[in-house]
């Protein structure tokens, strides 16, 4: 085995450093990348959920409670029914239906349902507006966590510098 000079010695530890440097600026580009990927994720998450709530809100703030009767119920499938309902809004009768989870409901019972002011005939999926409200922030909850843990899962897998 050959001796190395000073010189040689000091060349290696040289290009050793460069290489540890240009790998650590890699790493760092990544993990620039990343960083971005997730701002951009996260606007898009934002941008979504602002214009679920805006028509939710929409949907919800121009809608009134009716009191209805349940004029026939059909099974769907095994999870859901399909209900048909009767009632009647400023003198005007309609007849909607509406395909919801199992429960016990059967022909001729009342029951409250919240419908469209400008469209009477459409009935909305729920009837609380502060569940519809809760609905609309969890969405925003989780999609901001799928953001958070992506760009943590990302930066975890990389390499450290040290290495």
């Amino acid at each position: 085995m050959k001796k190395l000079s000073v010189e040689e010695l000091e060349e290696l530890r040289e290009k050793e450093f460069d290489e540890r440097a240009e790998r650590a600026e890699r790493i760092q580009n990544t993990i620039s990348r990343f960083r971005k990927i997730a701002c951009i994720l996260a606007v898009i998450a934002a941008v979504f959920m602002f214009f679920h709530a805006r028509n939710d809100y929409n949907n919800y703030a121009g809608s009134q409670l009716v009191m209805t009767e349940v004029i026939n119920v059909e099974d769907t499938d095994d999870e859901n029914i399909n209900v048909v309902y009767r009632y009647n809004i400023a003198g005007k009768e309609y007849e909607s239906d509406k395909i919801q989870y199992l429960e016990k409901i059967k022909k001729g019972d009342k029951r409250e349902i919240r419908v469209k002011k400008d469209s009477p005939e459409i009935i909305l999926k729920h009837n609380d507006i502060n569940l519809v409200i809760l609905y609309g922030v969890n969405l925003g909850l989780w999609l901001g966590l799928t953001v958070l843990c992506l760009y943590k899962t990302a930066t975890c897998m990389l390499p450290s510098e040290e290495e």
